[in-house]
C-alpha cells in the first residue's frame, strides 16, 4: 500500500482590529460588491491592491456584446484584406454590397451606441494616437 503524500498547508496567523459598527457593515458591504470575503477584502487592501467591484449582469451582457461586435468588425476586414483592389472596387461599386454594407455598419453604430446608454458605470477608454 501506497503512503498518502500530505501537503501541510501554511500556517495563518489571526490579527485583531477595532472598527465601530459602521465601519465593519462598511467593509463587508465593500466586500460583498468585489465578490470576495471579508477576511480576503482586508488582506488584499492591507497589501495595497484594490479589488473592484464585480459586474453587474447587465453589464456583463453589454461587454459580450461589444466583444461581438468587434468579431464582426475582424471578420469584415479580414475578407477585405484577402481581396484585391479589383475585387474590392467590383463589390464597392455594387449596389447590392453597398446596401447590405450600410444596413450592417449602421446596425453595429445603433448597437455600439444602445450599449453606451445602458452601461451604469463610466468607462474609460483609451484613445489611440495613430487615427
Amino acid at each position: 500500500m501506497k503512503k498518502k503524500k500530505i501537503t501541510k498547508k501554511p500556517t495563518t496567523r489571526v490579527h485583531a482590529f477595532r472598527c465601530t459598527d459602521e465601519v465593519w457593515s462598511k467593509l463587508k458591504e465593500l466586500a460583498k460588491d468585489c465578490g470576495i470575503s471579508l477576511n480576503r477584502y482586508l488582506t488584499e487592501t492591507g497589501l495595497k491592491h484594490h479589488p473592484r467591484q464585480r459586474l453587474t449582469k447587465e453589464e456583463v451582457n453589454a461587454l459580450n456584446s461589444l466583444a461581438f461586435a468587434r468579431t464582426d468588425l475582424i471578420k469584415i476586414t479580414n475578407v477585405l484584406q484577402g481581396k484585391t483592389e479589383e475585387e474590392k472596387l467590383k463589390y464597392f461599386k455594387a449596389e447590392k454590397f453597398m446596401s447590405w454594407w450600410i444596413k450592417a455598419s449602421a446596425e453595429l453604430i445603433q448597437h455600439w451606441y444602445s450599449i453606451e446608454e445602458n452601461l451604469s458605470s463610466s468607462v474609460l477608454t483609451k484613445e489611440r494616437s495613430e487615427l
